[in-house]
């Protein structure tokens, strides 16, 4: 289905004139006569089968009509204009400005920028760490990093890596065991939480994880809780417990040897990271660049 053509001049000319009052004010901003603009305004009226404006010898007087189309106009207006001048800026500029959920930015990618600067001294690269779901059309981000499902509407997404979950521990916990920890020996010890999916009901936990080797401990859900899985990871490195560490993003712990991983069982998270911008954002250069590294340095961890 062909979407409807709108009159743009005419809708942009009956904004200015709305915010005014005035057909000689409106002109002034958009750079045309006052007859040009009424004109406009009166194509648009004739357009819609409304009349948008009562015509006062005094000046003008909005009608019900032109007050809801006027305040619905302003808004798309300014966000058009914050749009065009957010394209213009960045690649004038060389700026990349992301969302990016905040345990993926400390444990992947934070690691990994000089590499980033390196290869893109001239992209100015400008990160917001938060698990706030960003609006493209309000937010001012070209794109962002999200752990999810990649149900994403209107959205380009491109997954990054799958996460699975196993435990970990501080090598410090193992010293001077002189038998191979078993799963049922757990039990000796405090077992830290990662809360951070909480809302989903498929995600992993030490229950779950304890089932699936086959552990009986009805006191599994005890121990210090965090919302955070990095949280997590950082509280099992400074020996606090066992934690059920995305083995992802504790990659670098583990090849650190931070971090051990006693046994073979890891359950799949159930949620995969994911890049994601507007289809809009797609052709330009800086998002270009940045996809490419990010995938080349997943592609480069799996």
């Amino acid at each position: 289905m062909n979407k409807p053509l709108y009159p743009l001049n005419a809708l942009r000319a009956f904004e200015a004139s709305a915010r005014h009052l005035s057909f000689v004010k409106a002109s002034e901003e958009l750079h045309v006569t006052p007859a040009a603009l009424s004109h406009q305004v009166k194509k648009l009226e004739d357009h819609l089968g409304t009349a948008l404006f009562q015509r006062l010898a005094r000046g003008l007087l909005l009608t019900e009509t032109g007050q809801v189309l006027r305040l619905e106009l302003t808004d798309i207006f300014e966000r058009l204009d914050r749009a065009m001048e957010r394209v213009r800026t960045n690649e004038i500029q060389g700026t990349l400005t992301i969302s990016v959920a905040p345990m993926f930015s400390v444990k992947w990618l934070f690691p990994r920028l000089l590499d980033f600067e390196t290869q893109h001294p001239d992209l100015d690269l400008r990160i917001s760490s938060s698990l706030t779901v960003i609006d493209f059309r309000r937010d001012a981000f070209d794109a962002a990093i999200r752990l999810g499902r990649g149900d994403y509407p209107g959205l380009e997404t491109i997954k990054l890596f799958d996460e699975e979950v196993t435990p970990m521990c501080s090598p410090r916990l193992l010293e001077g065991r002189t038998k191979r920890l078993t799963p049922a020996g757990l039990k000796r010890f405090v077992l830290l939480h990662d809360d951070s999916l909480s809302y989903d009901p498929a995600a992993p936990t030490w229950a779950s994880w304890l089932k699936a080797a086959q552990v009986s401990y009805p006191q599994a859900s005890r121990g210090p809780r965090f919302d955070q899985p990095d949280h997590t990871i950082q509280a099992a490195i400074d020996g606090a417990g066992f934690a059920l560490g995305w083995r992802k993003l504790a990659k670098d712990d583990l090849a650190a040897g931070r971090l051990v991983e006693p046994f073979d069982l890891t359950l799949s998270l159930g949620s995969s990271f994911y890049l994601t911008y507007p289809a809009a954002h797609a052709t330009r250069p800086n998002i270009k660049r940045f996809k490419n590294w990010i995938l080349s340095g997943c592609n480069a961890d799996r």
